[in-house]
């Protein structure tokens, strides 16, 4: 989280990327999929016993939250600009990155295609 209001504090552009379509919010989407997926790992992590979708849920409103917070911060930076579209794609990365974390960390998948093996 620290890393997102750090580079948002600031013009940023990436190379190798200009000649991308959505290329912005393609960014906004990958970066908010991690830490919806970090976000689901720690909310498993705290309450063991909440139900998968209680964390995945926790973790994609923490996120969205996040990413609203980072919108707020951004249209305060010379430079930088707000957007509701950053926030769709902050939510659908943030839901993306939750719902992996939950489907590929307890083997959840091996359930459904018998070819996925836990560490557990």
């Amino acid at each position: 989280m620290a890393l997102i209001f750090a580079i948002s504090s600031f013009e940023v552009s990436v190379p190798g990327v200009r000649h991308l379509p959505f290329r912005d919010k393609a960014i906004h989407f990958v970066e908010y999929a991690v830490l919806g997926w970090l976000c689901a790992a720690a909310a498993s992590r705290t309450w063991p016993s909440a139900s998968s979708l209680r964390t995945l849920l926790f973790a994609v409103f923490v996120s969205t939250l996040w990413g609203l917070s980072d919108e707020i911060h951004q249209a305060l930076v010379p430079g930088r600009s707000s957007e509701l579209a950053d926030l769709v794609a902050d939510f659908f990365g943030s839901a993306a990155g939750a719902t992996g974390q939950r489907l590929f960390s307890n083997g959840s998948v091996r359930q459904y295609t018998g070819k996925f093996t836990s560490m557990d």
